[in-house]
């Protein structure tokens, strides 16, 4: 069974370790992560983890960050190489991380999706309340003491009113209105992604929410 563990790059390890990627499309997200995070963030407090092997080989990456609070675990960009994609590296850089932020008392884990990457994120049982601003599936969901492995079963056995907690008034803001904002073409893709989600969006269940508090 091989064994895996993180390891947290600096910026110059970031630029070392993705200098080496070899297929341009994920060379070329890999720098547009690396200029949106320093518009965004600091180096010097956190910044991308990478799953490594038993011999130190880097197999994907992960932004991601705890807020100042210490209550959530707020996912970023994450990418694998395109040699080494459907190997499962990036289900296992999720697990380690998420593993990490419940040892440290995490209580909540929130990310936008990009239309292209529901499929991986709903095999794992994430759910979404509606879209951002930019078009995003917006997921904020309390974050089980078994991690990921946790998802699948809170998302399935929980009511909406518990996975939104205290935090139904900063969901319903994020995804306000912004479906009414879309184009044409923006509203068929939604409308096809909806399809395929099924249950996993949860947007009028949101509303109903709102509507009763």
């Amino acid at each position: 069974m091989p064994h895996y563990h993180l390891e947290s790059l600096d910026r110059n390890g970031y630029i070392a370790s993705t200098a080496l990627i070899q297929d341009s499309e994920t060379l070329r997200f890999a720098d547009q992560s690396l200029a949106w995070w320093d518009r965004h963030f600091s180096w010097n407090a956190q910044g991308c983890s990478v799953l490594c092997d038993q011999d130190n080989n880097h197999l994907c990456y992960l932004f991601s960050k705890i807020d100042r609070y210490g209550e959530y675990l707020i996912l970023y960009n994450l990418f694998t190489p395109l040699n080494e994609q459907r190997k499962g590296y990036a289900t296992q850089i999720l697990h380690l991380i998420m593993e990490e932020a419940v040892k440290k008392h995490v209580r909540r884990i929130t990310f936008s999706s990009v239309s292209a990457s529901l499929d991986f994120y709903h095999l794992l049982g994430f759910i979404y309340w509606g879209i951002n601003d930019i078009g995003d599936y917006y997921c904020n969901l309390p974050l089980p003491k078994e991690g990921l492995e946790g998802i699948l079963a809170m998302t399935k056995n929980n009511d909406h009113k518990m996975m939104a907690g205290q935090n139904l008034a900063k969901i319903y803001a994020k995804v306000y209105g912004n479906e009414s904002k879309l184009t044409p073409q923006q509203h068929l893709k939604l409308m096809a992604d909806i399809l395929k989600l099924g249950k996993s969006y949860a947007h009028n269940e949101l509303q109903c929410l709102k509507e009763r508090s």
